[in-house]
């Protein structure tokens, strides 16, 4: 056993760690009520820095391999250079399915280098270490691309500096990469594959990112430490709810919390003397019986915790948002502010993306004038200000064809500088956007030396500060909230929605940092759970690597730990998503069946032609339910690197998807064309659904949407092909979570392609039922829905 070395414990305010404590060999059975903080300070704290430190090992690995890579020097992208840096396009030959190399996902960032030396008069110069963005490429889209091989290619954004130290050490301007640069432009790439002339061969490095450890633990640290001065310790608040979520025992000192009294409109929003937008009101009369439920609960928070848990398609974020709206559509007594501050969290970007648009569209339509911020981060979103840092160019002729492929590409690529937001726009301003807003509604009074010296980086900050101190909605990730941002935005209520997605210690960012009248987490314990990239112990046995022993207690979120409790304030339980009885086997499965269908005609017109074309597949009458499984029976797994793929499983899917695609009676709920997703377990089985389709009709690939089933959560579709790839054990889907995301992505219908060895297990020569994965296989067979083709 190790002994924990002094530096890195944590003394509790409440009960003192003792002296010694060591790291256990074996893993530990997680808890999920704390008798001492001391425990959880030690589970959590250790856990996270044997983590963190396995990561740090993974990526110096990867670094020194150094695998090289083919790749092109397209062409400047326009408009994306700044004060300090230009930004390349570079397409990336991907590696082979079979190899085994480590390669960037869409949105990674890291770093890269070039082997290639430039020689010049002023010295001799190597392009290393080059800050990278792996982003969609643009000519993957039929539209932007006349060559197959381009398309399969992976797209970088890279920033190259501009200033260079020459042969005397002088600094120097020079555009480095342009020795290399194999197109005129970004909207003409014909031919640079033609040959090897522009080939560069590139290497990848990874950066560590510790910030999101050093955020949970400065959280942890700053609930449970000493602090000597008054104004550095939590507020009472933060303390009561740190220890209101130990144990969700009974707490010593309870605080109780009426949203109702804060916010007294809430308690009739419908009165006409409260003001409250007409659409507002809409909305609050269509909420169901467990939408109201929820939402009266608000009148008794404990310590300011509230829990509020959901099935699939229940309305959870909706429910998030119009709250949020009807707080906000009227000042709060007493407060100085016209509109009560909130900051909305989520534990990933597009989730966060997705959710400030949707409060922006929402209040635009209701006229509620508030200042709605995407938040990525404030020291990053001032060193990457869109305004200081953009240098204007002027189009120098360029036809209308170049600049409309710029355009498109921008777009495609996620790189577009939107100079503003206009507030029909539907989409939430970033706080840089907003701060030039701002300073352009002010730039004569409070802001005259910006408007002289924009590179003053101390009067950019001001400005930030400013429009921080003003917003009414911030949306960001609790590590963008961590940091000198708690000091500058005072929130009213904080949502964290997808909570259970969320760590322990990142759940307690917004805890540790901020005093709010109420935190509200909301999520589905049943769908989602902590990521944990810990290895187990075969994995650990990699030198330089250790055995994380609290790894499981590392994936259990507090949410979970609340369900456990029996601390849950509030459940949704109406799914208004699925159609044709699709919601009765997961409520089966794992809602005890309370999850019940919110729709009056189980079968309306598409649902039910759709039902006619699972009876034709099938050769039955009478299907009770538009989910069924498909058995191929030459189907056979393939191993591609550390994933899998099932070429039979493929071939069927996609000519069923063709099949539905074609047919013009495939409608959605409102007339118009259907949609499909096409989910699998496997990114390899994921990424040859793609590489397949590529050439498919525009309009067909607009309708389909293929996601692995980790990515497949908040995302649904009218029909759902879910490949289940294996044919000789069940894998990691045997999973509760996984599997309950897995079948409820569906509007109208569900096929499942599965191999019955999916529905057992072996165990010391025994073969027995898997637990979940069976039930799937028994109730088709019992129902008749199991099709042998």
């Amino acid at each position: 056993m190790a002994t924990v070395p002094d530096s890195a414990k944590a003394s509790s305010t409440a009960i003192a760690a003792p002296p010694t404590r060591v790291i256990p060999t074996k893993a530990v059975t997680p808890l999920y009520a704390f008798a001492d903080t001391a425990e959880f300070v030690f589970r959590h704290e250790q856990g996270t820095l044997i983590e963190m430190h396995n990561e740090e090992q993974t990526l110096k690995r990867l670094n020194e391999k150094r695998d090289p890579f083919k790749s092109w020097i397209v062409a400047p992208i326009p408009g994306s250079t700044n004060s300090f840096t230009k930004t390349w396009l570079c397409l990336v030959e991907l590696p082979p399915m079979s190899a085994d190399l480590a390669f960037p996902a869409i949105a990674d960032r890291f770093s890269v280098s070039l082997e290639s030396t430039v020689h010049l008069p002023e010295g001799n110069f190597s392009l290393v270490h080059l800050p990278a963005t792996r982003i969609t490429n643009p000519y993957s889209n039929p539209e932007n691309s006349t060559d197959s091989k381009i398309s399969a290619l992976a797209a970088f954004s890279v920033q190259v500096p501009r200033s260079w130290q020459n042969s005397d050490g002088v600094n120097i301007e020079l555009d480095l990469m342009a020795n290399f640069q194999a197109a005129a432009s970004i909207s003409d790439v014909s031919g640079i594959m033609s040959s090897d002339k522009h080939v560069q061969i590139m290497t990848i490095q990874w950066d560590a990112c510790p910030l999101t450890f050093e955020a949970e633990l400065a959280a942890l640290k700053h609930l449970t430490e000493e602090h000597r001065l008054d104004e550095l310790k939590p507020s009472d608040s933060s303390l009561r709810a740190f220890e209101m979520i130990r144990n969700f025992g009974n707490s010593d000192w309870p605080h109780w919390v009426d949203l109702f009294r804060k916010y007294p409109h809430l308690k009739s929003p419908s009165y006409i003397v409260h003001g409250t937008p007409k659409l507002l009101i809409e909305k609050f009369e269509s909420f169901n019986a467990d939408h109201k439920k929820a939402f009266h609960g608000l009148a008794e928070i404990k310590n300011g915790l509230y829990f509020l848990t959901g099935c699939p398609g229940a309305g959870k974020t909706e429910w998030n948002m119009v709250i949020s709206a009807l707080v906000q559509s009227k000042r709060r007594p007493g407060s100085r502010r016209d509109y009560s501050p909130i900051l909305f969290l989520v534990d990933i970007n597009k989730t966060v993306d997705d959710a400030a648009n949707r409060y922006q569209s929402l209040c635009n339509a209701a006229g509620l004038p508030l200042l709605i911020i995407r938040m990525h981060g404030f020291p990053y979103e001032m060193r990457n200000s869109a305004k200081l840092n953009h240098e204007h160019t002027k189009s120098g002729g360029k036809s209308t064809a170049d600049l409309d492929f710029t355009k498109k590409f921008l777009t495609v690529a996620g790189l577009s500088q939107r100079e503003s937001s206009p507030k029909d726009s539907g989409i939430a301003p970033t706080l840089d956007e907003a701060a030039w807003q701002f300073f352009e509604r002010n730039k004569d009074s409070r802001f005259k030396s910006l408007n002289k010296i924009l590179v003053t980086m101390e009067s950019v900050s001001t400005l930030y500060r400013a429009v921080l101190e003003r917003a009414d909605f911030i949306a960001t990730t609790p590590v963008a909230a961590y940091g000198s941002f708690s000091r500058l935005f005072k929130p009213d209520l904080i949502f964290m929605d997808e909570a259970p997605h969320a760590r322990e210690l990142t759940t307690l960012i917004p805890i540790a940092f901020f005093s709010p009248l109420a935190w509200i987490f909301t999520g589905d314990v049943k769908q989602t759970r902590p990521f944990v990239k810990s290895p187990g112990r075969r994995d650990a046995e990699i030198p330089g690597h250790k055995f994380n022993p609290f790894a499981e207690q590392l994936s259990i979120s507090t949410m979970a730990r609340a369900e456990a409790a029996n601390a849950i304030n509030a459940r949704l339980l109406i799914n208004k998503r699925g159609y044709a009885n699709l919601h009765l086997l997961p409520s089966k499965m794992f809602y005890d069946g309370q999850m019940i269908s919110g729709h009056v005609e189980r079968y309306p017109a598409s649902a039910t032609h759709l039902r006619q074309h699972l009876e034709k597949l099938g050769g039955i009458d009478s299907l009770e339910e538009n989910r069924v499984v498909i058995r191929l029976n030459d189907s056979q797994e393939q191993r591609i690197r550390n994933s899998f793929w099932n070429p039979s499983h493929h071939h069927w899917v996609l000519g069923e998807a063709e099949k539905l695609l074609r047919d013009e009676a495939f409608k959605d709920m409102a007339g118009a064309p259907g949609t499909l997703m096409i989910a699998a377990p496997y990114s390899a089985a994921v990424r040859q659904y793609k590489a397949s389709t590529k050439k498919w009709p525009s309009e067909w690939q607009d309708r389909v949407e293929f996601l692995t089933v980790d990515k497949a959560q908040g995302n649904q579709a009218d029909v759902v092909l879910l490949d289940l790839v294996r044919t000789t054990t069940a894998g990691f889907m045997d999973d509760p979570q996984r599997l309950n995301v897995a079948i409820t992505r569906a509007r109208q219908a569900e096929i499942i392609v599965m191999h019955h060895r999916m529905a057992m297990r072996c165990i010391r020569g025994a073969t027995i039922k898997t637990r979940y994965l069976s039930q799937i296989w028994d109730d088709a067979v019992q129902s008749r829905r199991i099709f042998s083709l």
